[in-house]
């Protein structure tokens, strides 16, 4: 929700005021110890220092000493979440009942391992309070093999299982179609590590958005205009991961399609060497935590290297990836304190060296990110009545890219300028001045571009081109939770702020002059220019928020309501509030319960969006350079330089309205669950055409005339044109609605399998809410330009829809630590299709006179000057390209071996099986469908 006045800003403080002024009807000051203790296998059980104990709904946390114990003074009375985790360890969630009285507990954690009676190498699903959201232990991720953050959606509802190889970026889309590849979705996923935001808000590595006509990276890596690439993330040092699919608290902001948290390794931990292989990658990694003494604290140290080829026989082709990362974890003033600091270093890099046996393009390109970040997060516990924590994040974050490509272009001929200024005129032999008819001089240029020339490019060149990008980022955030008791009721009270600062100090684009990139011939007359990133201002938010998680007992049945608002102030003077809740409610105690959410998201547009390159065109005025009866010496080429700013000051923020129902049954150990959804993006960012994209241009050519020792010029033509380039457009729309389920049968003892079933239906409407602009001009001359024809805003609507489930068989024997995983994944339908409203009138037109937007009068479409725009209609996309079932098998299989490490295996598309489907739409082509066949193993030892 977008608002452009600070109205909402009363509302948020009396929210917070309100925690100061209810009066508490009912507060215990009680007290809850206990001992923490690991179960051995061999040993027995032995006391766990530093094991976190969290009392989740009252905001308490602190750790063990070095004799295991923990102790929580004031507490209330009553049933109290219960949270124990410790590295390495099963985490412990329970209810504890506190009655009026002090309790003393004993808790014992076990060894995650493949020994477990539960395997747990699915994602659990977990539904209601915080959102929906799906959670993946180390075991899950040991057992899937997986290479990136982007292999553990193959585990989500409506996930499809995808190789598990490193090549082109990775990144995070939930809730997607089969198939689709939304960038929307990648940009506004967030993802948290250790508390701090990963983010993609200051890439700049692409090569002139506005008039290149895309914004893909230029030598691989995330393009600017999706996530963050996730292949930079090594998984091997990963604790446990939560996937946000629903709505999430308010102190989550910079998001609009869901939230993925991740925890690395923090504490004493055997050191782990891990080797991992498969068709594309190989990888090695190792880690160790250090217990530094007593009451020291402990020392985690994480190494990872992989490198992936594409293809075999394409070994030019590669991405290697470094990891190293230091993590230091201590409790203190008394346990008072939880503190864990980070410091990382990411290296990747996507290489194309450069074929021997490509003596044509002869390609090469080569993108390098290496990035260096700290982070330390933690909390503090208040033994107050109301007070209860302070929890706090601060990262600072700085990579360092380099883009190079190479290539040599053909039928490169086009005009090339040196100057930036609008209106310049150069020719190729700066100081000499050209005059027309009258006397003027032609080629005027001012005094900073006295030394600069045009030239006129050869048939044939190599282009070299480089982005420079220095990418630093830096997020504060502190929330304190309150917690009080009215009657029999209980509120958690959260209050707190984050601020985020993006910024690019990179050289930026950089090439030769008389080599320069290839040009888009969509884009007429266009050319392209080095940039300085460093002049570009650096984008700031801050974000406030306050929430209440509410619960009680009504009708002998507990409610639970999280509900907040937080307010976003963005330094391009715009604004977003966002109010957020979810609920759940038991119908039948332990057995079913419904829940509903309701939220709004709001992303910010990266520093690609705010801060555009200017659009360069140049015209040709005189070229002679072919000129066979002039001397070479002699012949003259001058062009005229136009320069368009290109920012969008009416930019919105992107928001996502979220909406959620579902419902619970559950007995036992089996769960079924169920959700409905629907997402409405609206202002989705993309760079694209406006009706402020065309301006309009006099293109004036010249002709020799007079003396020939001492030329004049005289006018040949003069010419109306329309300039076009891209702008940062707020014209997407989408609309998602979906079916979730998920059904966890439980473990079968007498066959030692436990079986889950998970599925979506999900469907999307795109559409832009601006005209379709139709440009049929093609020629460089000034001559036979056309006006610009607009379609109407309902010409275009893309549907696409896709049905999934999966069937997980996953036996094992704890006995001797077997686990065999079997997914039968079933794509039940893939359908996508478009719809056409008046697709073949404009309904306005902009005037090449003028660059004016009129009304288009049908009448005089078959008017010389307007039958150019009618366009062809092609509704071919009409067609639904719609696929029937499509049945994949999918093994993982992981053997311990004693205490000393563990062997995996995958194989994707076990069967082989591919699918050959006839395009409904071009006859006599055909669709090869499944994942191809993929395996791999790998061997991990503890020392």
């Amino acid at each position: 929700m977008i608002v452009k006045k600070t109205r909402y800003l009363p509302c948020i403080v009396g929210m917070l005021a309100s925690i100061f002024s209810t009066e508490v009807l009912a507060q215990e000051n009680l007290r809850m110890t206990g001992r923490v203790y690991g179960q051995e296998s061999d040993t027995g059980r032995k006391p766990l220092a530093n094991a976190t104990v969290v009392i989740k709904n009252i905001g308490l946390t602190t750790t063990t000493d070095r004799d295991g114990k923990f102790d929580f003074s004031s507490i209330p009375a009553g049933k109290l979440q219960l949270q124990v985790s410790y590295v390495g360890r099963v985490s412990l969630d329970t209810l504890v009942a506190v009655e009026n009285k002090n309790i003393d507990l004993n808790l014992l954690l076990q060894l995650a391992s493949f020994r477990l009676q539960q395997a747990d190498v699915t994602a659990k699903n977990e539904s209601g309070r915080n959102g929906t959201s799906s959670l993946l232990s180390r075991n899950a991720l040991n057992h899937l093999q997986a290479n990136s953050l982007a292999d553990v959606m193959a585990l989500l509802p409506g996930g499809t299982v995808t190789n598990q190889d490193l090549t082109g970026s990775k990144q995070l889309n939930i809730r997607n179609v089969v198939g689709a590849n939304s960038n929307a979705n990648a940009f506004g996923t967030g993802i948290l590590i250790n508390g701090a935001p990963l983010n993609n808000n200051a890439n700049l590595q692409t090569m002139a958005a506005t008039v290149s006509g895309n914004t893909a990276a230029l030598a691989g890596g995330a393009s600017p205009s999706g996530g963050f690439d996730t292949r930079l993330v090594a998984v091997d040092n990963i604790e446990s991961i939560e996937v946000i699919r629903g709505v999430p608290g308010v102190e989550h902001g910079d998001i609009s399609s869901g939230l993925v948290i991740v925890k690395t390794q923090a504490g004493q931990t055997p050191l782990r060497v891990s080797a991992k292989t498969n068709s594309n990658v190989y990888q090695f990694s190792l880690a160790k935590g250090l217990a530094l003494g007593q009451d020291a604290g402990a020392l985690n140290i994480a190494l990872d290297y992989a490198k992936n080829t594409d293809d075999p026989v394409q070994s030019y082709l590669y991405y290697q990836r470094f990891n190293a990362s230091s993590q230091y974890s201590n409790s203190f003033f008394n346990k008072r304190l939880r503190s864990n600091s980070t410091f990382t270093l990411l290296y990747g890099k996507d290489s194309r060296t450069q074929n021997p046996d490509d003596l044509v393009t002869m390609k090469a390109s080569d993108g390098r990110d290496l990035g260096v970040s700290f982070n330390t997060e933690g909390d503090v516990s208040f033994v107050g009545k109301w007070l209860k924590s302070i929890n706090y994040v601060a990262n600072v974050a700085y990579t360092d890219k380099k883009a190079f490509a190479q290539e040599q272009q053909t039928s490169a001929t086009a005009p090339y300028s040196m100057t930036t200024d609008d209106g310049v005129r150069l020719t190729n032999k700066p100081g000499v001045p050209i005059y027309d008819v009258d006397g003027n001089i032609l080629n005027t240029h001012g005094d900073k571009n006295t030394d600069l020339y045009a030239v006129y490019l050869p048939s044939t060149y190599l282009g070299m081109y480089t982005i420079y990008g220095k990418e630093f980022s830096s997020f504060l955030k502190a929330k304190a939770t309150f917690f009080n008791q009215i009657g029999h009721t209980e509120n958690k009270w959260s209050v707190g702020a984050d601020y985020r600062i993006n910024k690019n100090y990179g050289k930026g684009t950089v090439f030769s002059p008389t080599t320069p990139p290839y040009r888009n011939l969509s884009y007429v007359n266009s050319t392209y220019r080095p940039r300085t990133f460093s002049d570009i201002p650096a984008f700031n938010q801050l974000g406030l928020y306050a929430e209440n998680q509410f619960s009680a007992r009504i009708a002998d049945r507990q409610l639970y309501l999280s509900a907040g608002v937080r307010y976003d102030i963005f330094s391009t003077a715009k604004q977003a509030v966002s109010p957020r809740f979810n609920l759940d409610y038991e119908l039948i105690p332990g057995h079913w319960n419904i829940r509903g959410a309701y939220g709004k998201l709001a992303k910010a547009p990266s520093l690609l969006y705010l801060y555009p390159q200017s659009a360069y065109f140049e015209y040709i005025n005189i070229n002679e350079m072919a000129d066979a009866f002039i001397p070479e010496e002699e012949r003259i080429f001058m062009t005229t330089t136009r320069t368009f700013e290109t920012a969008n000051s009416s930019l919105k923020i992107t928001s996502n309205e979220r909406i959620e129902l579902g419902t619970d049954l559950i007995f036992g150990k089996k769960k079924f669950s169920i959700t409905a959804f629907r997402d409405h993006l609206k202002n989705g960012y993309g760079m694209g055409l406006t009706q402020n994209s065309f301006r309009p241009v006099n293109y004036i050519e010249y002709r020799r005339t007079g003396d020939e020792r001492k030329p004049i010029y005289e006018i040949a033509e003069n010419n109306p044109v329309l300039a076009k380039f891209n702008v940062p457009t707020n014209n997407r729309q989408m609309m998602t609605k979906g079916i979730e389920l998920d059904l966890a049968l439980g473990r079968f003892e007498k066959i030692r399998t436990e079986f889950a079933l998970n599925g979506a239906w999900i469907r999307n409407e795109s559409y832009s809410n601006d005209y379709h602009y139709f440009d049929d001009n093609s020629t460089t001359g000034g001559a036979g330009r056309t006006h610009i024809a607009l379609y109407d805003t309902n010409m275009n609507r893309s549907y696409a829809q896709s049905i999934t489930s999966t069937l997980t068989a996953t036996h094992n024997i704890p006995k001797i630590g077997f686990v065999v995983t079997l997914r039968t994944q079933v794509i039940w339908n893939e359908r996508n299709w478009d719809k056409f409203g008046n697709d073949s009138i404009p309904v306005k037109y902009i005037s090449k006179l003028d660059g004016k937007v009129y009304d288009f009068d049908a009448t005089k479409r078959a008017d010389p000057e307007f039958k150019p725009l009618l366009r062809n209609v092609n509704q071919l996309d009409a067609i639904p390209e719609s696929f029937g079932p499509l049945l994949s098998f999918h093994i993982n299989v992981s053997k311990e071996i004693g205490n000393m490490g563990r062997i995996s295996f995958f194989a994707n598309n076990m069967f082989r099986h591919y699918q050959i489907a006839e395009s409904k739409r071009v006859k006599g082509y055909y669709y090869r469908r499944n994942v191809p066949y993929y395996f791999g193993m790998e061997l991990s030892f503890k020392l």
